[in-house]
Protein backbone atom coordinates (compact mmCIF):
# COMPACT_ATOMS: atom_id res chain seq x y z
CA UNK A 1 0.00 0.00 0.00
CA UNK A 2 1.21 3.33 -0.77
CA UNK A 3 1.88 5.11 2.47
CA UNK A 4 1.73 8.84 1.36
CA UNK A 5 -1.88 8.25 0.27
CA UNK A 6 -5.45 7.97 2.58
CA UNK A 7 -7.04 4.68 3.00
CA UNK A 8 -10.15 4.99 3.00
CA UNK A 9 -13.26 2.12 3.33
CA UNK A 10 -17.03 3.39 2.46
CA UNK A 11 -19.27 0.96 3.53
CA UNK A 12 -22.75 1.10 1.28
CA UNK A 13 -23.00 1.52 -2.20
CA UNK A 14 -25.86 3.70 -2.92
CA UNK A 15 -25.64 7.63 -4.02
CA UNK A 16 -24.10 8.98 -0.50
CA UNK A 17 -21.76 5.78 -0.21
CA UNK A 18 -20.79 6.14 -4.13
CA UNK A 19 -20.80 10.47 -3.26
CA UNK A 20 -18.31 9.87 -0.63
CA UNK A 21 -16.30 7.20 -2.40
CA UNK A 22 -15.32 9.53 -5.26
CA UNK A 23 -15.14 12.61 -3.44
CA UNK A 24 -12.43 10.43 -1.42
CA UNK A 25 -10.97 9.08 -4.51
CA UNK A 26 -10.67 12.82 -6.25
CA UNK A 27 -8.69 14.15 -3.23
CA UNK A 28 -6.07 11.39 -3.33
CA UNK A 29 -7.46 8.61 -0.97
CA UNK A 30 -6.72 5.07 -1.64
CA UNK A 31 -10.76 4.04 -1.53
CA UNK A 32 -12.42 0.31 -1.41
CA UNK A 33 -16.10 -0.11 -1.33
CA UNK A 34 -18.32 -2.96 0.24
CA UNK A 35 -21.76 -2.91 0.17
CA UNK A 36 -24.58 -5.66 -0.13
CA UNK A 37 -27.18 -4.18 -2.52
CA UNK A 38 -27.96 -0.73 -4.22
CA UNK A 39 -29.82 1.53 -2.26
CA UNK A 40 -32.70 3.14 -2.72
CA UNK A 41 -31.37 5.86 -5.84
CA UNK A 42 -31.45 3.31 -8.30
CA UNK A 43 -35.11 2.21 -7.89
CA UNK A 44 -35.80 5.90 -7.91
CA UNK A 45 -36.07 8.52 -10.67
CA UNK A 46 -32.37 10.01 -10.51
CA UNK A 47 -33.90 13.67 -9.62
CA UNK A 48 -32.35 15.72 -6.89
CA UNK A 49 -34.56 17.87 -4.87
CA UNK A 50 -33.40 20.00 -1.96
CA UNK A 51 -37.11 20.64 -0.73
CA UNK A 52 -36.81 20.98 3.16
CA UNK A 53 -33.42 22.17 3.26
CA UNK A 54 -32.12 25.63 3.70
CA UNK A 55 -30.06 26.40 0.21
CA UNK A 56 -27.65 28.29 2.25
CA UNK A 57 -26.71 24.70 4.24
CA UNK A 58 -22.65 24.48 4.38
CA UNK A 59 -20.98 22.67 1.75
CA UNK A 60 -24.49 22.09 -0.37
CA UNK A 61 -23.65 24.09 -3.56
CA UNK A 62 -20.34 22.45 -3.63
CA UNK A 63 -21.45 18.97 -3.19
CA UNK A 64 -24.15 19.78 -5.64
CA UNK A 65 -21.90 21.24 -8.15
CA UNK A 66 -18.98 18.10 -7.61
CA UNK A 67 -22.55 15.51 -8.19
CA UNK A 68 -23.11 17.47 -11.28
CA UNK A 69 -19.61 16.71 -13.04
CA UNK A 70 -19.11 13.29 -11.39
CA UNK A 71 -22.16 12.40 -13.41
CA UNK A 72 -20.89 14.31 -16.32
CA UNK A 73 -17.85 12.40 -16.56
CA UNK A 74 -19.23 8.96 -15.83
CA UNK A 75 -21.64 9.61 -19.27
CA UNK A 76 -25.34 10.37 -17.18
CA UNK A 77 -25.53 14.27 -17.37
CA UNK A 78 -27.75 15.98 -15.38
CA UNK A 79 -29.80 19.03 -16.10
CA UNK A 80 -30.61 22.24 -13.78
CA UNK A 81 -28.38 24.65 -11.70
CA UNK A 82 -27.91 25.12 -8.26
CA UNK A 83 -30.08 28.43 -7.79
CA UNK A 84 -33.14 27.38 -10.00
CA UNK A 85 -36.31 25.29 -9.14
CA UNK A 86 -38.04 23.69 -12.19
CA UNK A 87 -40.96 21.06 -12.06
CA UNK A 88 -40.26 17.74 -13.94
CA UNK A 89 -43.63 15.66 -15.24
CA UNK A 90 -44.43 11.97 -13.73
CA UNK A 91 -46.60 9.33 -15.17
CA UNK A 92 -49.93 10.19 -12.19
CA UNK A 93 -49.94 13.38 -14.19
CA UNK A 94 -48.59 15.51 -11.53
CA UNK A 95 -45.31 18.04 -11.02
CA UNK A 96 -42.61 17.45 -9.06
CA UNK A 97 -39.59 20.59 -7.92
CA UNK A 98 -36.18 19.66 -8.42
CA UNK A 99 -33.10 21.37 -8.47
CA UNK A 100 -31.14 18.56 -11.11
CA UNK A 101 -32.55 16.00 -13.18
CA UNK A 102 -31.39 13.68 -15.53
CA UNK A 103 -31.22 14.83 -19.51
CA UNK A 104 -34.19 12.66 -20.80
CA UNK A 105 -36.79 13.54 -17.72
CA UNK A 106 -35.10 17.65 -17.52
CA UNK A 107 -36.43 17.74 -21.00
CA UNK A 108 -40.00 16.86 -19.97
CA UNK A 109 -40.36 20.03 -17.66
CA UNK A 110 -43.47 22.61 -19.15
CA UNK A 111 -42.53 25.18 -21.44
CA UNK A 112 -45.32 28.10 -21.75
CA UNK A 113 -47.08 27.71 -25.18
CA UNK A 114 -45.54 24.43 -26.10
CA UNK A 115 -47.71 21.56 -27.01
CA UNK A 116 -47.07 18.01 -25.52
CA UNK A 117 -47.74 14.16 -26.91
CA UNK A 118 -47.54 11.80 -24.48
CA UNK A 119 -47.49 8.17 -25.71
CA UNK A 120 -49.27 4.97 -24.57
CA UNK A 121 -47.58 1.61 -25.23
CA UNK A 122 -50.24 -1.02 -25.18
CA UNK A 123 -49.79 -4.01 -22.81
CA UNK A 124 -48.08 -1.36 -20.26
CA UNK A 125 -49.35 -2.71 -17.33
CA UNK A 126 -49.62 0.49 -14.75
CA UNK A 127 -49.73 3.57 -17.45
CA UNK A 128 -52.25 5.21 -19.69
CA UNK A 129 -51.14 8.16 -21.27
CA UNK A 130 -54.86 9.67 -22.08
CA UNK A 131 -55.37 9.61 -18.11
CA UNK A 132 -51.75 11.06 -17.68
CA UNK A 133 -52.34 14.14 -20.52
CA UNK A 134 -55.81 14.89 -18.85
CA UNK A 135 -53.74 15.25 -15.27
CA UNK A 136 -51.03 17.59 -16.49
CA UNK A 137 -53.65 19.13 -18.63
CA UNK A 138 -55.16 19.95 -15.29
CA UNK A 139 -52.08 20.27 -13.60
CA UNK A 140 -50.70 22.99 -15.45
CA UNK A 141 -53.90 25.32 -15.89
CA UNK A 142 -53.47 25.49 -12.24
CA UNK A 143 -50.38 27.04 -12.16
CA UNK A 144 -51.18 29.05 -14.90
CA UNK A 145 -48.89 27.75 -17.98
CA UNK A 146 -50.14 27.62 -21.08
CA UNK A 147 -48.97 24.20 -22.29
CA UNK A 148 -51.14 21.17 -24.11
CA UNK A 149 -50.81 17.55 -23.98
CA UNK A 150 -52.70 15.15 -26.03
CA UNK A 151 -52.30 10.98 -25.84
CA UNK A 152 -51.94 8.44 -28.38
CA UNK A 153 -51.07 4.68 -28.04
CA UNK A 154 -48.86 2.57 -30.16
CA UNK A 155 -48.68 -1.12 -30.47
CA UNK A 156 -45.52 -3.00 -30.44
CA UNK A 157 -45.34 -6.14 -33.06
CA UNK A 158 -42.71 -7.55 -30.87
CA UNK A 159 -45.18 -7.63 -27.77
CA UNK A 160 -48.99 -7.71 -29.70
CA UNK A 161 -51.17 -9.45 -27.24
CA UNK A 162 -48.85 -9.17 -23.87
CA UNK A 163 -49.10 -7.78 -20.74
CA UNK A 164 -45.71 -6.50 -19.65
CA UNK A 165 -44.21 -4.20 -17.37
CA UNK A 166 -41.40 -0.84 -17.94
CA UNK A 167 -38.61 -3.36 -16.59
CA UNK A 168 -39.51 -6.10 -19.77
CA UNK A 169 -40.18 -3.22 -22.09
CA UNK A 170 -36.64 -1.75 -21.00
CA UNK A 171 -35.12 -5.26 -21.61
CA UNK A 172 -36.48 -5.30 -24.98
CA UNK A 173 -35.25 -1.76 -25.73
CA UNK A 174 -31.53 -2.54 -24.78
CA UNK A 175 -31.55 -3.60 -28.59
CA UNK A 176 -30.64 -1.23 -31.11
CA UNK A 177 -32.95 -2.54 -33.53
CA UNK A 178 -35.90 -2.51 -31.53
CA UNK A 179 -35.12 1.64 -30.33
CA UNK A 180 -35.15 1.90 -34.17
CA UNK A 181 -38.08 0.05 -34.11
CA UNK A 182 -39.63 2.35 -31.11
CA UNK A 183 -38.65 5.40 -33.01
CA UNK A 184 -40.49 4.68 -36.26
CA UNK A 185 -43.15 3.43 -34.53
CA UNK A 186 -44.10 7.20 -32.01
CA UNK A 187 -42.49 9.18 -35.07
CA UNK A 188 -46.05 9.57 -36.98
CA UNK A 189 -47.68 10.86 -33.63
CA UNK A 190 -45.45 13.98 -33.62
CA UNK A 191 -47.10 16.25 -35.86
CA UNK A 192 -46.36 19.81 -35.09
CA UNK A 193 -46.03 19.00 -31.20
CA UNK A 194 -42.97 19.82 -29.55
CA UNK A 195 -42.18 17.23 -27.15
CA UNK A 196 -43.00 13.08 -27.45
CA UNK A 197 -43.61 12.15 -23.64
CA UNK A 198 -42.88 8.50 -22.66
CA UNK A 199 -42.85 6.47 -19.85
CA UNK A 200 -38.95 5.64 -18.59
CA UNK A 201 -38.62 2.86 -20.65
CA UNK A 202 -35.36 2.99 -22.06
CA UNK A 203 -32.85 0.67 -20.51
CA UNK A 204 -30.59 0.51 -18.11
CA UNK A 205 -27.26 0.29 -21.07
CA UNK A 206 -28.67 3.15 -22.91
CA UNK A 207 -26.30 5.50 -23.50
CA UNK A 208 -26.17 9.63 -23.96
CA UNK A 209 -25.03 8.87 -27.35
CA UNK A 210 -27.79 6.49 -28.03
CA UNK A 211 -30.71 8.56 -26.55
CA UNK A 212 -29.85 11.56 -29.09
CA UNK A 213 -29.73 9.11 -32.12
CA UNK A 214 -33.57 8.27 -30.87
CA UNK A 215 -34.37 11.90 -30.32
CA UNK A 216 -33.01 12.18 -34.51
CA UNK A 217 -34.83 9.61 -35.81
CA UNK A 218 -38.28 11.12 -34.27
CA UNK A 219 -37.93 14.45 -35.01
CA UNK A 220 -38.63 16.38 -31.76
CA UNK A 221 -37.50 16.49 -28.15
CA UNK A 222 -37.87 13.50 -26.56
CA UNK A 223 -38.54 13.21 -22.22
CA UNK A 224 -39.19 10.57 -19.99
CA UNK A 225 -41.89 10.71 -17.74
CA UNK A 226 -40.55 9.85 -13.75
CA UNK A 227 -42.30 6.46 -12.64
CA UNK A 228 -42.78 4.70 -10.12
CA UNK A 229 -40.50 2.80 -8.15
CA UNK A 230 -38.04 0.76 -9.77
CA UNK A 231 -37.40 3.51 -12.07
CA UNK A 232 -35.38 2.43 -15.02
CA UNK A 233 -33.91 6.28 -14.85
CA UNK A 234 -32.76 5.64 -11.75
CA UNK A 235 -31.02 2.42 -12.62
CA UNK A 236 -29.40 3.63 -15.27
CA UNK A 237 -27.44 6.15 -13.69
CA UNK A 238 -26.74 3.90 -10.86
CA UNK A 239 -24.81 1.63 -13.72
CA UNK A 240 -23.21 4.35 -15.29
CA UNK A 241 -21.68 5.66 -11.38
CA UNK A 242 -20.60 2.46 -11.18
CA UNK A 243 -18.37 1.90 -14.14
CA UNK A 244 -17.36 5.19 -13.36
CA UNK A 245 -16.17 4.06 -9.53
CA UNK A 246 -13.98 1.76 -11.73
CA UNK A 247 -12.36 4.50 -13.53
CA UNK A 248 -11.78 6.63 -10.60
CA UNK A 249 -9.91 3.80 -9.23
CA UNK A 250 -12.21 2.70 -6.51
CA UNK A 251 -12.14 -0.88 -5.33
CA UNK A 252 -15.69 -1.91 -5.28
CA UNK A 253 -16.91 -5.09 -3.21
CA UNK A 254 -20.46 -6.04 -3.72
CA UNK A 255 -22.36 -8.75 -2.49
CA UNK A 256 -21.74 -8.98 1.02
CA UNK A 257 -23.26 -7.30 4.46
CA UNK A 258 -20.59 -5.24 7.07
CA UNK A 259 -20.44 -7.43 10.03
CA UNK A 260 -18.89 -5.39 12.89
CA UNK A 261 -16.80 -2.20 13.39
CA UNK A 262 -13.74 -3.37 15.44
CA UNK A 263 -12.17 -0.57 17.87
CA UNK A 264 -8.93 -0.14 19.92
CA UNK A 265 -7.91 3.11 21.64
CA UNK A 266 -10.70 5.04 20.44
CA UNK A 267 -10.00 4.00 16.16
CA UNK A 268 -11.38 1.41 14.02
CA UNK A 269 -8.94 -0.90 13.45
CA UNK A 270 -10.84 -3.37 11.34
CA UNK A 271 -13.90 -4.16 9.32
CA UNK A 272 -15.50 -7.17 9.61
CA UNK A 273 -17.41 -8.50 6.75
CA UNK A 274 -19.82 -11.37 6.51
CA UNK A 275 -18.42 -13.22 3.72
CA UNK A 276 -19.11 -17.18 3.38
CA UNK A 277 -16.74 -19.26 5.18
CA UNK A 278 -13.90 -17.44 6.81
CA UNK A 279 -15.06 -13.65 7.23
CA UNK A 280 -12.96 -11.09 5.92
CA UNK A 281 -11.22 -8.59 7.67
CA UNK A 282 -10.64 -5.03 5.88
CA UNK A 283 -8.49 -2.30 7.84
CA UNK A 284 -8.18 1.35 6.99
CA UNK A 285 -7.34 4.25 8.28
CA UNK A 286 -10.78 5.80 7.99
CA UNK A 287 -14.54 4.29 7.26
CA UNK A 288 -17.35 6.00 6.91
CA UNK A 289 -20.81 4.32 7.26
CA UNK A 290 -23.29 4.77 4.42
CA UNK A 291 -25.40 1.71 4.51
CA UNK A 292 -28.64 3.28 4.12
CA UNK A 293 -31.99 2.39 5.40
CA UNK A 294 -33.26 -0.39 2.94
CA UNK A 295 -29.98 -2.46 3.21
CA UNK A 296 -29.45 -1.60 6.38
CA UNK A 297 -28.29 -4.36 8.95
CA UNK A 298 -27.21 -4.12 12.41
CA UNK A 299 -23.36 -3.45 12.36
CA UNK A 300 -21.88 -4.72 15.78
CA UNK A 301 -19.38 -2.75 17.30
CA UNK A 302 -16.53 -4.27 18.92
CA UNK A 303 -14.01 -3.10 21.33
CA UNK A 304 -10.78 -4.89 22.24
CA UNK A 305 -10.60 -5.94 25.54
CA UNK A 306 -14.44 -6.05 26.12
CA UNK A 307 -16.73 -8.76 26.05
CA UNK A 308 -19.79 -6.90 25.37
CA UNK A 309 -20.90 -5.17 21.78
CA UNK A 310 -23.66 -2.49 21.06
CA UNK A 311 -25.13 -2.11 17.32
CA UNK A 312 -25.07 0.70 15.00
CA UNK A 313 -28.64 1.45 14.30
CA UNK A 314 -30.58 3.69 11.71
CA UNK A 315 -31.15 7.21 13.06
CA UNK A 316 -27.85 7.96 13.65
CA UNK A 317 -25.78 11.16 14.11
CA UNK A 318 -22.56 12.94 13.72
CA UNK A 319 -20.68 16.14 14.87
CA UNK A 320 -19.61 18.27 12.48
CA UNK A 321 -16.92 16.71 11.62
CA UNK A 322 -19.28 14.01 10.55
CA UNK A 323 -18.04 11.37 13.04
CA UNK A 324 -20.37 8.92 14.30
CA UNK A 325 -21.25 10.14 17.56
CA UNK A 326 -22.79 7.87 20.08
CA UNK A 327 -25.73 8.34 22.87
CA UNK A 328 -23.63 10.94 24.64
CA UNK A 329 -22.28 12.44 21.30
CA UNK A 330 -19.19 11.28 21.63
CA UNK A 331 -16.80 9.97 18.57
CA UNK A 332 -18.22 5.93 18.14
CA UNK A 333 -14.06 6.32 16.69
CA UNK A 334 -12.25 9.39 15.73
CA UNK A 335 -11.82 7.47 12.23
CA UNK A 336 -15.31 6.64 11.61
CA UNK A 337 -17.72 8.72 9.68
CA UNK A 338 -21.38 8.94 8.84
CA UNK A 339 -23.44 9.75 5.55
CA UNK A 340 -26.59 9.74 3.88
CA UNK A 341 -30.22 8.08 5.00
CA UNK A 342 -28.68 6.38 8.31
CA UNK A 343 -28.44 9.82 9.64
CA UNK A 344 -31.24 11.37 11.88
CA UNK A 345 -31.28 14.47 9.65
CA UNK A 346 -32.63 12.59 6.49
CA UNK A 347 -35.43 14.27 5.10
CA UNK A 348 -37.28 12.28 2.61
CA UNK A 349 -38.21 15.27 0.46
CA UNK A 350 -34.67 15.91 -0.12
CA UNK A 351 -33.07 12.39 0.47
CA UNK A 352 -31.11 12.60 -2.71
CA UNK A 353 -29.82 16.23 -1.99
CA UNK A 354 -28.74 15.10 1.58
CA UNK A 355 -26.98 12.27 0.23
CA UNK A 356 -25.09 13.97 -1.96
CA UNK A 357 -23.85 16.55 0.94
CA UNK A 358 -22.55 14.45 3.47
CA UNK A 359 -21.71 12.34 1.04
CA UNK A 360 -19.51 14.09 -0.17
CA UNK A 361 -18.77 15.97 2.97
CA UNK A 362 -17.69 12.60 4.69
CA UNK A 363 -15.37 11.60 1.62
CA UNK A 364 -13.55 14.69 2.02
CA UNK A 365 -13.02 14.70 5.55
CA UNK A 366 -11.93 10.74 5.37
CA UNK A 367 -9.45 11.71 2.39
CA UNK A 368 -7.78 14.50 5.09
CA UNK A 369 -9.21 17.32 3.32
CA UNK A 370 -9.98 19.50 6.38
CA UNK A 371 -11.58 23.20 5.10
Amino acid sequence: MDNTRKNVLVIGGGLAGITAALAAAKNGAQVTLVTSGPGTFALGGGTVSIQGMSSEQPYLEEAIDFFSAMTAAAGCEYKGAFNERTLIPNIMGGFQEVLLAPSSIWAGRPVNGSKVIVAGIHGLSGFSAQLTAELLSASVKRRGLQVKYSAANIEIPGLQGHSFTSLDLANYLEGKQNQKQLAELVQPLVGDNDLLLLPAIFGSKMKEKEFAEFIKQVGCSVGELVTVPPSMVGLRVFQCLQRYLTQAGVDSNPGYPVQALRLEDGLCTAVIIDTPGRKRVIKAQSIIVATGRINKNSIAITIAGKDNETFLQEDARVNEQMQLVNKNNFPVATNVYGAGNILETYECKSGNAMAIVTGYRAGMLAAGVTR
